[in-house]
């Protein structure tokens, strides 16, 4: 009896991190808080607020034993806020951290209920999509006895604003909403696969089954490029095969500049 063939394609993840560029598109998304309505320059007055949050936290009388333990003589905190369309938070795409281990295990939960529940405003230039507002704060740490003071050190990673990433585009998936356009890019992506498929003979007979880790980028031309494969090698000439033949892509952007996206498959061969 012929043996029954399967492929099984576990979809599909894109990068979390989007390419860096000069963006061109401006204005970027603005956080408008009432303490920065009437400053100039709200991004960065955003920012200073959300710093005074951090270095209060830090330096109330609760926590102050905990931080004079600290043996290093800097302390980081990062933010990455993600806003829906309604201003509230997406808490699982957001986070709040602090760069130690044993003060974050003890901390990072308060902290983040601190950042969750600011009061905004609103959020100036707002385009149909969540935006990213990422912050670094970076103090360095000033002991005597038991006391503890902190002077913020100024870092290249200045907040300017919101940021919007937009996924990849399938070919047919183009005017549909985000949400509905990653489970189109699914959806066409099983397809592709399914329509050009074919189990290796070689592989057959030798009755090799496994699973092909695939990594490719979309680039800013909606070209795939840098593909990475590993896993059985006569398993990987066919994932490549069918991997080459993809279509050009509506690219990813960032605030409405295309960038490089990476994107990664992992794919069963299974008989």
């Amino acid at each position: 009896m012929p043996r029954t063939i399967f492929i099984i394609c576990t979809f599909l993840t894109f990068g979390s991190v989007f390419s860096q560029v000069d963006f061109k598109y401006f204005p970027q998304e603005q956080i408008i808080i009432s303490a920065c309505e009437s400053n100039p320059n709200k991004s960065e007055c955003v920012y200073e607020y959300l710093k005074e949050q951090v270095v209060t936290f830090i330096t109330d009388k609760k926590r102050s034993k905990q931080f004079l333990k600290y043996d290093k003589d800097t302390l980081k905190v990062g933010a990455r806020l993600v806003y829906g369309l309604n201003n509230d938070i997406i808490s699982e795409k957001s986070f709040v951290a602090i760069q130690d281990k044993k003060l974050g295990k003890k901390y990072n939960k308060d902290l983040k209920d601190l950042f969750y529940t600011i009061n905004i405003d609103q959020i100036q230039n707002r385009k149909p999509l969540a935006s990213i507002h990422a912050f670094s704060f970076d103090f360095l740490i000033d002991k005597n006895g038991e006391t503890i003071a902190y002077k913020h050190i100024k870092n290249k990673n200045v907040y300017s604003g919101g940021e919007v990433h937009e996924i990849p585009r399938f070919p047919g998936c183009e005017a549909l909403t985000e949400q509905q356009a990653r489970a189109c890019f699914q959806e066409k992506m099983q397809n592709h696969i399914k329509t050009n498929f074919n189990y290796p003979k070689l592989a057959r007979e030798k009755g090799i089954s496994g699973t092909v880790y695939i990594i490719f980028d979309i680039n800013r031309e909606g070209k795939i490029e840098n593909i990475r494969l590993s896993g059985e090698y006569i398993l990987k000439e066919e994932a490549m095969r069918i991997i080459k033949l993809l279509p050009d892509m509506s690219p990813g952007t960032v605030n409405g500049e295309p960038v490089k996206v990476p994107y990664s498959i992992p794919m069963h061969f299974r008989l």
